[in-house]
């Protein structure tokens, strides 16, 4: 796997409870989650194969303590000796902390456009700070149906009882699994994954696109745009993983303080919760093959993009 370097700095200490993935999952925190040995990437899927290590990049930190995870997706090669263009196209965590500093990072990075994934009701509690000339664009990605922040929120409340009963045993993993294939599967997250990458696409400026801790909803728009520029999975993976390591330090913070009031008893409950882990992205990959048969048929039937776009997205990821 591929060293990364430490951040200077980390987000500060938000509140306990925010939205975390597509369904609003919790974000109180986790000790930092360590990735699992790579898998065979046949199909997309796991096979239990060790997954050979490529040489890939270390992940451009754009340098934002409060937002930690945004970082610049370029750098990475292509399979076929090709390179991703630097300062295209950003991956982020939410911007609703930023500083006048870091706005004007944004502004310095030639930023003009934010496609925010969140739901309403996460936008509602953690608007984005952005600079002039930046466009926010909203992109939810979350089922109205199944809203887990309440849950996880009343899992807090309940206590390590409440919290060893829905998500011991391996029922916290297993919802992440399946978390991964809805993000593929349902229509309206393909329609907004979908007009993002049709940003990205026609876009003259770099673009930003984020959700609340940049790693589920952002880790699989990022994944998709880097496997059709053609980078190898092996290295789309190292780019997932990567924010294991980006939030871990305000992860820990904040698990303390759930510790601390008594709120939480067991981290690793939540772990599988506000980490990455390599079995997510193949469940997404894996439903990719099973709904669309192939990676092309997803981009066309589950995201609606003809060929053309699909050419004008590549020229825009591939330096020349």
């Amino acid at each position: 796997m591929v060293t990364i370097n430490k951040l200077p700095g980390r987000r500060s200490v938000r509140r306990l409870v925010v939205a975390a993935t597509g369904l609003g999952v919790l974000a109180t925190g986790a000790v930092g989650c360590s990735a699992r040995p790579a898998q065979d990437p046949a199909g997309g899927g796991s096979s239990g194969t060790a997954r050979a290590a490529a040489t890939a990049p270390v992940p451009r930190s754009m340098g934002l303590r409060d937002a930690p995870n945004a970082r610049d997706l370029g750098g990475y090669r292509t399979a076929d000796g090709h390179e991703v263009r630097h300062g295209v196209v950003y991956r982020a965590d939410a911007l609703n902390h930023l500083t006048p500093a870091e706005q004007r990072t944004l502004t310095e990075d030639g930023v003009t456009e934010d496609l925010d994934f969140r739901s309403p009701a996460e936008v509602a509690t953690a608007r984005d700070a952005l600079p002039t000339g930046v466009h926010r664009t909203a992109l939810p990605v979350y089922d109205p149906k199944a809203d887990l922040s309440r849950t996880m929120a009343t899992l807090i409340a309940g206590g390590p009882a409440a919290q060893q009963r829905a998500l011991g045993a391996g029922k916290a993993v297993r919802m992440m699994d399946a978390y991964y294939a809805w993000l593929v599967s349902d229509p309206a997250a393909g329609k907004a994954f979908g007009a993002a990458a049709r940003a990205v696409a026609d876009g003259r400026t770099p673009v930003l696109f984020h959700c609340t801790q940049g790693k589920d909803r952002t880790g699989w728009m990022s994944a998709v745009l880097l496997t059709a520029a053609g980078v190898p999975r092996t290295t789309v993976d190292q780019d997932y993983l990567a924010s294991n390591h980006y939030l871990q330090a305000a992860n820990d913070r904040q698990v303390a303080q759930l510790q601390a009031a008594g709120k939480l008893k067991d981290p690793a409950l939540l772990e599988p919760v506000l980490g990455v882990r390599e079995s997510y992205l193949d469940a997404a990959f894996n439903e990719v093959k099973a709904k669309y048969g192939s990676f092309d048929g997803y981009l066309s039937k589950g995201l609606g993009l003809d060929r053309a776009t699909e050419r004008k997205l590549r020229q825009r990821l591939i330096a020349a």
